[in-house]
């Protein structure tokens, strides 16, 4: 007897479904995508527990004729195309016809439609393989209600990640598709509360503002060239809104959001030498392409798409992305060094006594630093006028922060240097220069060496009596759908770290207090959103959290430390358990060392 058989085929549903829904962001996108080819103008996403328990999507568009209702359910059956030609002539999201009953062989399934020129709707409710239709009123459009996503295949179920999780991708697949069609009002509503609205007045650079807040207003560089195979156009931001990650590109080919390593590399390539390593652009790239050059039938999802002159679009593409950043003057702009300096880190005490101005010193031997501070101020050319108030202020010399350990030193051959050596001077304002006690210069990088003494000091503060938290003038911190629902689930790890955080608003959150050493400290947002994904992301999320507040409260590159301060640094850092290398890995001191002097000087 033969072992070949012939599935039955709610068993080839439940496998056909499995390459088209995954998750509950699957859901979501097949329903809003068939919205959109119904030409609605409003589209509306509600889900519940992150989609899992309930996913709801309400259209205004054309609706499903009756008749048209039950073979809506039957695989590959669709509107959209006829012979396999149309394959490669596309102007729909959807052609597969594999959506609905996908959707029904996985979950409980309600559908609502009516025409415009029908006087009543019809229901449908799937459950298993029973279709039940009946009357109903309804608005015209179609809604389309989820309940119990895999609810009969429990292998799949266990794969979900977490309520928040799926919630935040659901949100994040709205968002795309909102950026993708601006013309198309949209609202996402998340257990009962908004997270997502668009106008839907197809203006793409308004839709762009509405998400992402004011963060990027001003920071936005259009992007417009036609080419033979179709025309690029969109915004790429400056490098001011570069990203650690990718989250910040969205790429639309002819309305459907795709994945494109093609694509990618070529806007990430546009900005060549204008971002640091490991920071990648903020862009948001339309493509209209002529169907006849590309390919969207190679993916399940229709995620992924094959160009027929990929060369030739990715050419293009980095031409058209340079072009428009090249195209303004995106050289940062400075502050004032009195706005600068409201929210840098200081080592000064906040009660300490203003300093005296150039015209009020005294001729005293403890007046001599400032008045160096005054001298370093003067430019030739100032006919003799007062430095302004701030600018003693700001290169004033700090006092001697207090020590980070107490009890004895073991004193080895990198700590006894560092305690007995000579603090010589500054480099570039960003090194510390050390005169070693045997002889030789020891040069430390200032950022590094406040970090690490930061880091220790904040991890022994939450092993021990807790994190010291200082209310702050309250910040307000904007942010998209997807990274205000993602602070909101990791908040209260975040709020161990001494961050205080309260909603202000929809996608909005204000910080109203922040660990002691950080008080002077402002621009929150990326911090805040940088230890969220660290909480969703890495298993270390206590020390590399700790890594990202001491980098932010550590002194710059560029800060002026006077001597006092550079050798309290330097002697906390002896104090401190690794004085060899920052958190990251990087070398704190690099030692030339006396014989290496003599030698090049030909003394040895």
């Amino acid at each position: 007897m033969g072992r070949i058989r012939l599935l039955p085929d709610e068993v080839a549903h439940k496998i056909a479904a499995g390459e088209v829904i995954e998750r509950p962001a699957s859901v979501v996108k097949e329903l809003v995508e068939n919205a959109i080819d119904a030409q609605a103008s409003r589209i509306q996403v509600e889900i519940t527990a992150g989609g899992i328990e309930y996913i709801r999507v309400q259209d205004d568009g054309e609706g499903i004729a009756p008749e048209d209702v039950p073979l809506a359910f039957q695989p590959h059956a669709t509107s959209k195309i006829s012979t396999t030609e149309d394959l490669f002539n596309l102007h729909s999201l959807g052609f597969r016809g594999e959506a609905l009953p996908s959707i029904a062989s996985v979950a409980k399934l309600t559908l609502t439609t009516r025409t415009p020129g029908e006087g009543a709707g019809v229901r449908a409710t799937v459950e298993g393989e029973e279709i039940v239709l009946e009357p109903w009123g309804a608005p015209q459009g179609t809604t389309v209600e989820v309940r119990q996503l895999f609810y009969n295949v429990p292998a799949r179920y266990k794969f979900l990640k977490s309520q928040g999780a799926e919630g935040r991708r659901v949100i994040e697949v709205v968002t795309g598709i909102a950026l993708a069609h601006p013309h198309i009002a949209f609202t996402c509503i998340r257990d009962g509360k908004p997270v997502l609205t668009t106008q839907g007045s197809g203006n793409l650079q308004d839709t762009i503002l509405l998400i992402y807040g004011s963060q990027v207003k001003g920071e936005l560089l259009p992007i417009n060239k036609t080419y033979p195979w179709g025309t690029v156009r969109g915004y790429a931001g400056t490098p001011k809104l570069g990203k650690g990650n990718r989250s910040g590109q969205l790429v639309v080919m002819n309305g459907r959001v795709i994945q494109s390593s093609t694509i990618r590399t070529a806007m990430e390539k546009a900005y060549q030498e204008l971002l640091p390593t490991r920071t990648y652009p903020f862009i948001v790239l339309v493509l209209d392409v002529d169907p006849k050059f590309v390919d969207c039938n190679v993916h399940p999802a229709k995620a992924e798409v094959r160009f027929a002159e990929a060369q030739t679009v990715f050419r293009d593409v980095l031409d058209a992305v340079r072009s428009a950043v090249l195209a303004k003057n995106i050289a940062p702009q400075i502050q004032t060094p009195h706005s600068r300096s409201q929210g840098r880190p200081s080592l000064r005490p906040s009660g300490g006594k203003p300093k005296l101005q150039q015209g009020e010193i005294t001729w005293e031997p403890q007046t001599w630093e400032q008045l160096d501070a005054v001298l370093r101020q003067y430019k030739p050319g100032n006919d003799g006028q007062k430095a302004p108030p701030w600018a003693v202020a700001e290169r004033e010399p700090a006092p001697e922060p207090e020590p980070i350990a107490q009890g004895p030193i073991v004193e080895d051959d990198v700590r006894a240097p560092l305690l007995r050596g000579k603090v010589i001077g500054q480099l570039h304002q960003m090194y510390i220069l050390l005169e070693a006690p045997q002889g030789g210069l020891w040069i430390l990088d200032q950022h590094i060496v406040h970090e690490r003494i930061l880091y220790e000091e904040f991890l022994r503060d939450l092993d021990q009596q807790g994190v010291h938290v200082q209310q702050i003038l309250p910040e307000v911190l904007e942010f998209s759908p997807t990274e205000y629902a993602l602070i909101r689930e990791h908040q209260g790890e975040i709020e161990k770290l001494g961050i205080e955080l309260e909603p202000f608003g929809v996608n909005t959150l204000i910080v109203r207090g922040v660990p002691t050493f950080l008080s002077r400290v402002g621009g929150w947002r990326e911090a805040v959103l940088e230890i969220a994904q660290k909480a969703e992301d890495s298993s270390r999320f206590r020390e590399e959290a700790a890594v990202t507040l001491a980098c932010k409260g550590a002194v710059k590159a560029g800060d002026y430390l006077d001597i006092r301060v550079m050798q309290n640094l330097v002697a906390q850092l002896a104090r401190t358990e690794n004085p060899f290398t920052c958190p990251h890995g990087r070398p704190i001191i690099i030692r030339l060392e006396q014989a290496e002097l003599l030698r090049r000087f030909g003394r040895a």
